[in-house]
């Protein structure tokens, strides 16, 4: 089971998230890594640059993290030579301790939802990388998927895990607004497939899909 003291995947408001996040940030990673195990971010960053180095990807190739949180996703980037990483969350606490990592060129506070605009111009990102943001009440499919596809050039690579528990969810809307975009001719789908997330919880796995925007 989850580490009780970890308590931000319960929370129903964004606001009551938020403070949970911002009590929770000086211990974050150690919380998730040790506690509960997660392997997220290694197994998905492993796939996407193998994939990024199929389709001859710069190294220097510019990448938004989504959901960045604390930065753990932009170390594995980093470590697999992936340096030119932009981080964006919606928590200004968890994106305070990233910064200290000294890993990310720019930092954007913002939120992805219905009828959200983040602050970002169209077209402007080679990738866009969300792990762990499609997740049990946290971020929905509407506007989100939409939002990250809208900042990723035409070619790009629009990428990002969702939990298993919450996948097949309608409230989640995911597996509707993925296809949508497809019928839509936004982006189609290079690759699906099920990765280790956790190793110490009743969640394991993940769905990771790459997506390139069309």
């Amino acid at each position: 089971m989850e580490k009780e003291a970890y308590g931000c995947k319960k929370h129903e408001t964004y606001d009551a998230l938020m403070a949970c996040y911002e009590k929770a940030a000086s211990e974050y990673d150690e919380d998730v890594k040790v506690h509960r195990g997660y392997i997220g971010h290694e197994t998905a960053t492993e796939r996407l640059v193998t994939t990024l180095k199929q389709l001859e990807f710069p190294e220097d190739c510019r990448i938004l993290d989504v959901g960045a949180g604390t930065g753990l996703v932009g170390v594995e980037l980093c470590k697999r030579q992936f340096t030119n990483v932009d981080a964006l969350d919606a928590s200004d606490a968890l994106l305070k301790e990233a910064e200290k990592k000294g890993i990310y060129k720019n930092f954007f506070v913002d939120v992805l939802g219905p009828n959200q605009r983040i602050q970002l111009d169209d077209d402007c990102y080679d990738v866009a990388f969300a792990v762990g943001v499609f997740t049990l009440n946290h971020v929905k499919a509407e506007g989100a998927m939409d939002e990250m596809a809208r900042v990723v050039r035409p070619g790009g690579l629009v990428s990002f895990t969702i939990r298993e528990d919450v996948m097949f969810e309608q409230e989640y809307g995911y597996e509707a607004k993925m296809d949508q975009l497809c019928r839509e001719k936004v982006w189609k789908l290079v690759s699906k497939s099920e990765e280790d997330y956790h190793s110490k919880t009743d969640i394991r796995k993940c769905y990771f899909y790459i997506y390139q925007v069309m």
